[in-house]
């Protein structure tokens, strides 16, 4: 072995034995049996939540029994056309097959009543297998039309639709301007007024009912009265806490430029943050819309008159109307859910945004 240029004996570096490189074992088959066994639990369970609403759907399109699910027999959940139409003549359309008596029509017999029915089951009875039909049933529309001529149904859902709306615009201002302070501002005391709100989250509503009731009757005499049904739910302990959670995602340093550059607390709260919670602000609508859609006891005790009454209450009274006709209840039924899954699609986006906001907070 020679030296080097500088005298020293060259360092001779050990050849690196090469190692095979070892494979990982693919996780794609076990994330894919969790991914499955999770969706599959899940579908179960909505399915298992969406059987009552399915019930109640197919029960209300049913022309005679109320009962789907048949002892000793096949249940009866496929509906076809049956028996469908608007207006007066039923009655002659399940005698003759149809009948069309319409405002623009050129001869129209005297004396007879608008309307237009026809009996689809005519037709296509007949096309059914054996097999099918017995899982089958002739749909109609007549438990709706029911429920529309002889009950006030148009009004009691104007009222519930005032009311709701004016219950989610109100508690959308309380709500937003109470979480304001409680999480972007400090002062002495902040922490304490908010574990006192949150703390009215434990005490069930009917514990505040019967004083809420009495100051409500006998000191502002909101008695039989629609705003009776709105001012006492103006604010809501839980839409408080919502919204604090969804203030407290945006940076303290947005509101302090804006500060700097002359905003007011109103400005900053109107111009910076209610653009920035708009999920949040669409979660409590919601909320409070189906809230003060569905609410029955405090309507049941506030409205007297008839023509006051909302949805849930004129819908007990259907069900005092039609004795035993389980049918057109749920006619009524279908009618009062349709609003709420309605503003559901519409705002379901801005409603997990607001849920997700609120969890992160």
């Amino acid at each position: 072995m020679t030296l080097n240029k500088t005298g020293q004996f060259p360092v001779i570096k050990p050849q690196a034995e090469s190692v095979p490189p070892v494979r990982k074992k693919s996780r794609a088959p076990r994330r894919w049996i969790g991914n499955t066994f999770w969706y599959t639990v899940m579908v179960l369970f909505a399915l298992v939540t969406a059987v009552p609403f399915l019930w109640t759907a197919l029960m209300s399109v049913r022309p005679n029994s109320a009962n789907v699910f048949r002892p000793g027999q096949p249940p009866q959940v496929i509906p076809y056309p049956g028996l469908v139409g608007w207006g007066d003549g039923q009655r002659e359309a399940a005698r003759d097959g149809s009948y069309s008596v319409l405002p623009w029509d050129s001869e129209i017999p005297e004396g007879a009543d608008y309307g237009w029915w026809r009996d689809f089951e005519l037709n296509i009875m007949p096309q059914l297998g054996d097999d099918l039909r017995a899982f089958t049933f002739p749909a109609t529309t007549a438990n709706y039309y029911r429920v529309w001529t002889d009950v006030n149904l148009p009004r009691y859902m104007l009222n519930s639709t005032i009311v709701a709306f004016s219950v989610v615009g109100l508690q959308l201002i309380t709500c937003s301007l109470a979480a304001y302070p409680l999480s972007k501002m400090r002062f002495r005391g902040r922490d304490t007024a908010f574990y006192l709100i949150l703390a009215t989250l434990v005490f069930p509503d009917q514990l505040t009912l019967i004083p809420t009731f009495i100051m409500s009757v006998n000191l502002f005499g909101f008695a039989d009265t629609l705003h009776g049904l709105v001012i006492p739910f103006g604010a809501n302990a839980f839409g408080i806490f919502l919204l604090r959670q969804t203030y407290q995602s945006i940076p303290d340093e947005l509101l302090e430029s804006a500060r700097i550059d002359g905003a007011s607390d109103f400005g900053i709260w109107w111009r910076i943050l209610l653009p920035l919670i708009r999920p949040g602000l669409a979660t409590l609508a919601i909320f409070s819309f189906v809230g003060s859609w569905n609410s029955f006891l405090w309507p049941l005790l506030m409205i007297r008159t008839e023509e006051m009454y909302t949805l849930p209450v004129g819908l007990a009274f259907l069900e005092g109307a039609f004795t035993g006709n389980l049918r057109t209840v749920a006619a009524g039924v279908m009618v009062a859910t349709v609003p709420i899954i309605f503003i559901f699609l519409v705002f379901q986006r801005q409603f997990i945004r607001g849920l997700s906001g609120a969890v992160k907070g």
